[in-house]
């Protein structure tokens, strides 16, 4: 397989004790390697494996060490170039998979993440939110540690500008204890986003407004951003986008979706399983790169973060031209319609807009212009948050 692929340096999570232990079984030190955090009911995410860098040392070291305690399961390296996926057996290299252009095995300040299981047929790698209600949330791994990025003194719509330019691959997530929110670029270019909060779903503008909390300065969360090659970012954004795909095709190159998982194809060959809960029959996704080019870039929305946390108060006007009683009702009907009195009665019920604009079923930038109209002309005032 020949991929390329974008490249993010990783960051080093505190250490467990098992962890530490078998770090040492393998040779590495605290500054090598790390068991983690991701396993965190506050984030919502699932556990990973062992995620780091090989430092001084070979990858082909690294193999030495897992030959010695015949150990089983996946090992992902990644060079800087490209990526490549190992599955050992009892300490054997039983299969690889090369994504993109990988080097070669002796180069020192490898990227990996190791992950343990039994002898299987394809590698597998467990998903970044295993109990997320988002399909795309599910299938989504981690081929490398990830660049831990600082919620709040991060430049968000700067970061997506250099992102851009340097046609990045991969994904840029933020996690809360109670929200997370995933956009995938492709060839440096936001092409699906999916926000989670409460067991509901948002996709494509939403979303992009719920990653923008990250730019906050009182954003706690934890927002990273992962490098993926294209042959895992191409059929995530097949499933994020809805592009079936023929289930009969001999040189299928995708994502399938079947019983136990999910299981990424390149030319009619599994190269890897992420183990999640599924549902439905068997079914398949693919686009093309040109494809995914064609498909509508995301943006962040045009209001700040926190916009959506705003609230409002009718006036006095606001409250007579609600009044069946007053001639400012007849003409407010008349200028502004059911939909704006709709609107009005909404807005002047003190709610958040993003709480409002969910109880309406409206988007929240289709709101704006609503509320400009509204404020401006005396219905409504802003309520102060204390």
């Amino acid at each position: 397989m020949n991929e390329t692929g974008g490249d993010g340096r990783g960051t080093r999570a505190r250490q467990t004790g098992a962890a530490q232990s078998e770090q040492a079984t393998l040779g590495l030190g605290a500054q090598s390697a790390n068991r983690s955090q991701d396993a965190d009911p506050g984030t919502g995410a699932g556990a990973q494996g062992m995620l780091g860098d090989t430092g001084e040392h070979s990858a082909e070291w690294l193999l030495e060490n897992l030959r010695a305690i015949r150990h089983s399961g996946t090992l992902a390296l990644a060079d800087g170039n490209g990526t490549t996926l190992l599955l050992l057996a009892r300490g054997q290299v039983e299969a690889s998979f090369k994504l993109g252009p990988y080097a070669h095995l002796d180069a020192p300040e490898q990227r990996f993440h190791l992950h343990t299981h039994e002898p299987s047929v394809t590698p597998q790698l467990p998903p970044r939110f295993p109990a997320s209600k988002s399909p795309l949330l599910r299938a989504l791994p981690r081929l490398a540690p990830p660049q831990r990025l600082t919620p709040g003194a991060i430049d968000l719509p700067d970061l997506l500008e250099r992102l851009h330019e340097s046609g990045f691959n991969g994904c840029l997530s933020y996690a809360t204890e109670r929200e997370r929110s995933v956009a995938l670029l492709v060839g440096g270019s936001v092409r699906a986003a999916v926000h989670e909060v409460g067991g509901a779903l948002h996709d494509r503008a939403e979303a992009m407004r719920a990653l923008q909390k990250a730019g906050q300065a009182r954003a706690k969360g934890l927002l990273e951003l992962d490098a993926l090659e294209p042959a895992v970012i191409l059929p995530l954004a097949a499933l994020a986008l809805g592009r079936s795909a023929p289930a009969d095709g001999p040189a299928f190159t995708g994502l399938e979706v079947f019983g136990s998982g999910f299981r990424y194809y390149k030319q009619g060959q599994a190269f890897l399983e992420v183990l999640a809960a599924t549902e439905g029959p068997t079914r398949r996704y693919a686009l093309a790169e040109q494809a995914v080019e064609r498909a509508p870039q995301l943006e962040l929305p045009d209001e700040p973060p926190g916009w959506e946390d705003r609230r409002f108060a009718l006036t006095l006007r606001g409250r007579d031209a609600l009044n069946p009683m007053t001639a400012l009702h007849m003409s407010f009907r008349s200028e502004h319609g059911a939909e704006g009195q709709r609107l009005l009665e909404a807005l002047g019920k003190g709610e958040t807009l993003g709480h409002t604009a969910e109880a309406l079923g409206l988007e929240l930038g289709d709101m704006r212009p609503w509320l400009e109209r509204l404020e401006g002309s005396g219905m409504l005032r802003e309520v102060a948050v204390r």
